[in-house]
């Protein structure tokens, strides 16, 4: 079936309640009772209609007919039919970004043998002041089929023409339909334009034509379009024109045509129906009595149409308007200027879609919506705990600081590191002459447990391999090591205070050097204060306990050393860790996750409304951030820096 075969309505009965938007700026009804009435803008925002001064001496004022919602303009292409009116305040009808057409006419597409200017607002080839804004025309196809094309168009910034491509539509003659045109500025690169027959889709274009003139003393123009030469007239019958400074929604558009071609004719039907047989109802569409009739009728129509409006889009996944305005008042998803209505709806719905609380598949569900085309498969959900594991696949710099830079790397079994020529004597400072990884710890050390394997595997004499914890800031270090005496190995411990060490302790001797020692240093929860315990044996023991050590119960950070306290042959030693394992028992890790996208994967997410969702669904004490990049770059909003946990947002 043709585009819109289907979409016509009927002319009886006539009267019915017709176009209106809360919003219009253009709304013309031609429900004048003769024909030298001037047309009038029940929107106020134009004089009234009449000849244009620019053709006036051949242009001629269309008849007062008969039309679907009462009465019509009769335009005649070969009489040069047409109406036009300048702004009532200037710029009234100016609108170069978001713009809706709606009418309903019936096109006479067998006789039209020019472009059909339906409506437009400024002047073709006029002056920078009139350039045309939006206009909307029919181009035949066919004249035995009745087939055309409907466009819009509008004049950039440089007084050229741009036409959208527009799509085919049919109109059988003597019958009348609603034709809407919408256009939805992006950018001045983009700009999609929807249109619809009856409540049918009919297509939508992006073109990139979205630097649109347009000025305040623009003319507009009904049944003809003057571009100083030449007039472009339309032939039909024009019922309704309705201009709307934004995109009209499909739900708008189906809801209207649902009104004007089923609950308002229903209601009209409905009243006559309840009058008793043989009451003596007019036959007359003029007299007072069938006034009264249709009146009352449609009326009940459109009670109906509202009801029905309301069940279909009342939820926000097809609300529009001041309900779906409503919607995002109490889900509060942050909303921007340039979101289309799909983008507003996706946000409000994904705030609603918590059907698994927190969880992390109720997160999965909450998101959809709002990944560019991605699927919950394609998230990653980073989250944390207290306990640490690290195996050293790799050095990951962004969990290591490593101090020399570059001086332990990956082994395949673990972190591997050898001495470098040099005295390598503990300093206090962060910069001292000893190698080291370090992470943070967040829980200030309170109760933190750090575990590691190591192994001498190139001893040197003074030369030390062990775990630590430190508080930087102050210069407060524990270091619990396996140290090389002279090719006895011994464990010890040693505590510096404000930079100053308190004295190395001996805490055993285990003979010759082992193939393997598991290191386990950990603040008691009974005093607070430190121990260590070591296994030669095996990650789960039997472990030999040291006596409690006295060190400052603050450490904010931990890791894996090594130091000598006399000269190195560089080279002639290497040391390895493995397994390093660290449980921060009062950190705040938990309270931190990531939903990951990777941005590799091609997706264009709403990155500000996944955060937006993200932030409405956690627990106030908790920070949550939506990511496309492991990486975080500075300023970059895409990966996250400016997002908790990082930071405020």
């Amino acid at each position: 079936m043709a585009p819109g075969a289907d979409k016509t309505m009927n002319l009886s009965p006539p009267g019915t309640i017709g176009l209106f938007d809360e919003d219009a700026v253009v709304l013309l009804r031609f429900n004048e009772t003769a024909t030298a009435i001037h047309p009038k803008d029940d929107a106020g925002s134009l004089n009234d209609l009449t000849k244009l001064s620019q053709i006036t001496t051949f242009l001629t004022v269309p008849a007062v007919v008969d039309a679907f919602t009462g009465r019509g303009r009769r335009f005649v292409a070969l009489s040069h039919t047409g109406l036009g009116a300048k702004d009532a305040t200037p710029g009234a009808s100016l609108l170069t970004r978001d713009v809706t057409i709606q009418t309903i006419l019936s096109w006479n597409a067998a006789v039209q043998t020019d472009i059909a200017n339906v409506v437009s607002r400024g002047l073709n080839n006029g002056p920078a002041a009139d350039q045309i804004c939006y206009g909307l025309e029919l181009v035949v196809t066919s004249t035995s089929t009745f087939t055309g094309t409907m466009r819009m168009f509008w004049e950039d910034v440089g007084s050229v023409i741009r036409t959208d491509a527009g799509v085919s539509i049919t109109c059988p003659p003597n019958t009348f339909t609603l034709l809407t045109a919408t256009r939805r500025w992006v950018s001045p690169t983009s700009v999609v334009v929807r249109y619809y027959i009856g409540d049918l889709l009919l297509g939508e274009n992006v073109n990139v034509f979205g630097s649109i003139g347009g000025g305040t003393t623009g003319t507009f123009q009904v049944g003809t379009r003057w571009d100083s030469t030449d007039a472009l007239f339309f032939d039909g019958i024009i019922d309704e024109i309705m201009i709307v400074p934004r995109e009209l929604t499909h739900e708008e558009v189906e809801a209207t045509w649902l009104r004007l071609t089923l609950y308002q004719p229903l209601g009209h039907s409905l009243f006559v129906d309840m009058h008793d047989q043989g009451f003596p109802l007019s036959l007359d569409p003029s007299s007072d009595q069938a006034l009264e009739t249709r009146m009352i009728g449609h009326a009940l129509g459109y009670a109906a149409a509202q009801i029905e409006n309301f069940r279909a889009n009342a939820l926000p996944g097809r609300a529009y308007g001041s309900v779906l305005d409503d919607w995002e008042t109490v889900t509060r998803p942050t909303p921007f200027p340039n979101h289309d209505i799909d983008t507003r709806r996706a946000r409000v719905v994904a705030r609603l879609r918590q059907r698994r609380g927190i969880s992390i598949p109720g997160i999965g569900d909450a998101l959809v919506g709002l990944l560019g085309g991605a699927s919950i498969d394609d998230l990653e959900f980073i989250a944390f705990s207290n306990t640490i594991v690290d195996e050293f696949a790799t050095i990951d710099p962004l969990r290591w600081d490593v101090t020399p830079a570059a001086t332990w790397t990956a082994a395949g079994v673990g972190a591997r590191s050898s001495r470098a020529a040099g005295t390598f004597a503990f300093a206090a400072d962060t910069t001292g002459g000893w190698r080291y990884m370090q992470l943070a710890l967040s829980g200030g050390g309170k109760q933190a447990h750090a575990i590691a394997k190591l192994a001498m595997t190139t001893p040197q004499a003074n030369l030390e391999v062990g775990v630590f914890f430190a508080e930087r800031a102050h210069g407060n270090f524990l270091l619990v090591g396996l140290r090389d005496v002279a090719g006895a190995f011994h464990i010890f411990t040693e505590s510096f205070i404000a930079g100053v060490s308190q004295g190395a302790v001996d805490q055993a001797t285990l003979g010759g050097n082992p193939a393997a020692l598991w290191l386990h240093v950990f603040q008691q929860t009974t005093d607070g204060r430190w121990a260590a315990a070591w296994s030669v044996t095996a990650e789960a023991g039997p472990f030999t306990l040291s006596p409690n050590i006295t060190h400052p119960t603050v450490a904010h950070w931990t890791g894996v050393y090594m130091r000598t306290a006399g000269g190195a042959t560089a080279g002639a030693s290497q040391v390895d860790v493995d397994n390093f394992k660290v449980r921060d028992t009062f950190g705040t890790r938990p309270f931190n996750a990531y939903v990951f996208l990777d941005s590799a994967l091609g997706f264009s997410p709403d990155v500000r409304g996944a955060q937006s969702v993200l932030e409405s669904i956690k627990h106030a004490y908790t920070h949550v951030a939506f990511i496309t990049k492991r990486a975080m770059l500075t300023d970059d909003p895409a990966t996250g820096t400016d997002l908790g946990p990082l930071g405020g947002y």
